[in-house]
Formats: C-alpha cells, structure tokens, sequence
C-alpha cells in the first residue's frame, strides 16, 4: 500500500465530481469513485464519523427497481444523481476543511491521520482514435479485474469539440493506449503528445502489417493481428 496525504487524496476524489454529471449510479466509473471515495473517507475519519455517514446515505437514485422502468423513472433518478453529486461536493469540502484546520498551530492535538494507507488503482485513457466497439472492448478485457478503470471521450470530445477535456483526461489516468494503425490520425498524434509532454506512459497499438515511423518506435508498443491478440499481449505488457 502507499502513503498519502489525505487532503490530496480528497481533493482528488473532490476533481472528479464534476466529470461524473454525465453519467449515472450504475455507471462502472461512478461506482469506481464511490468505492475509492467510500474507503478513503472510513480511512481518514473512521466509520462512525459524521462524514462517512453522510456519504453512505447518499443513495444517486431515487428509485432501484428495474422491473419498473420507464422514461420518468429515469428522469426523477438522474435528478437524484445530480443533486446528490452537489451534496457529495459539499461534504468532500467540508472534511478538507477540517483536516486543514486540523494542521494549524491552534489546535494543540491533532485528531486526523498525517497519512494514511489506500491502493488506488486509478484509471487509463483510450484515446478518441480507438472508434471501434471491439477494439474498445479488447482493451476493457485485458484490464478486467486489475482495478483499472477505462477513460472514454463522449462522442462530441471525439469529435474534437472538448480536446481540453481530454487533456485533462490524459493528466489524471496512469497511462494511455494510442492506435496509430487508423486512417485519421491528427487527433490522436495531438493527444500522445500532450501525454508525453506530461510524463505520462504512452502505449503504441497497431495492427500487423501497419508501418510505424521510426520516431514512434521508441516508445512502448504493440503490434496485433485481431482483438483477442491485442487483449493478450496488453495484459503481458501490463502485469509485466
């Protein structure tokens, strides 16, 4: 496990809020940061703090039962989700907060951790050139169970509407995975080299047969003949 500071650790989760709004409760990214969030806060201020509580009886939905499902079901819960996402906001506020203050040469004992110990597993960026759903789900598959979660553009980022999004997509994932192998690469080559600009991991992916500049051959790369090959050599080059 890592140390880490937990007012860097809540900010971080304090971030991501804002780039959950389009998603829902059931959503693999949202459930991912609850978990992290969840685990964080029980780490920090223990589960019998006013913190954690209030976190776990923010529900994101109004209503769970799928056997009754329908339109207006689906618009009074993603309401729910925005207004407890706002309510999520002001508890992560509030206990930074407190762990700042708790850090001031007012307070003679100090009652939350310096550090504390959490194994955060993070997330990797697909980049927009990855278009296709079984290239996509190739990489899903090589990640599956690692705890990794997967960072995919809205179909208007991909479109390059939002490439600011995307640059701060590639500042918080660990690393990204970048097809060059598509017959549109501008976006994509704009994106490896923000990532590189970043010191952020680059991996390289193309189909057999493509020609890869030599310039690109120093970095981390893997070249795949079909989906089930990429997923392979992915996990290989991951767990390796």
């Amino acid at each position: 496990m890592t140390e880490r500071d937990p007012i860097e650790l809540i900010k971080e989760q304090l971030s991501k809020v804002d780039e959950l709004t389009g998603f829902h409760a059931d959503h693999e990214n949202f459930k991912h940061w609850q978990s992290e969030t969840k685990t964080i806060l029980e780490k920090v201020f223990g589960s019998k703090s006013i913190y954690y509580q209030n976190f776990l009886a923010l529900r994101f939905r109004e209503m769970s039962v799928k056997a009754f499902a329908s339109a207006e079901i689906d618009k009074i819960n993603a309401t729910r989700y925005q207004k407890d996402l706002e309510n999520v906001k002001n508890i992560l506020q509030s206990t930074i907060k407190e762990l700042t203050l708790d850090r001031t040469l007012f307070k003679k004992i100090r009652t939350t951790p310096k550090t504390v110990e959490v194994t955060l597993r993070g997330e990797y960026f697909i980049s927009s050139g990855i278009e296709e759903s079984g290239l996509i789900q190739a990489i899903k598959n090589a990640f599956e169970g690692s705890g990794l979660i997967p960072i995919l553009d809205t179909e208007a980022s991909r479109k390059g509407e939002f490439f600011h999004q995307r640059i701060d997509q590639i500042k918080r994932a660990k690393f990204g995975i970048y097809d060059l192998s598509t017959l549109e690469k501008t976006e994509t080559l704009l994106e490896i080299g923000a990532a590189l600009a970043m010191g952020k991991e680059v991996i390289i992916i193309y189909k057999k047969g493509f020609h890869l500049a030599e310039t690109m051959k120093q970095l981390k790369r893997i070249e795949y003949e079909d989906v089930s090959d990429l997923t392979e050599k992915l996990r290989k080059k991951v767990s390796g």
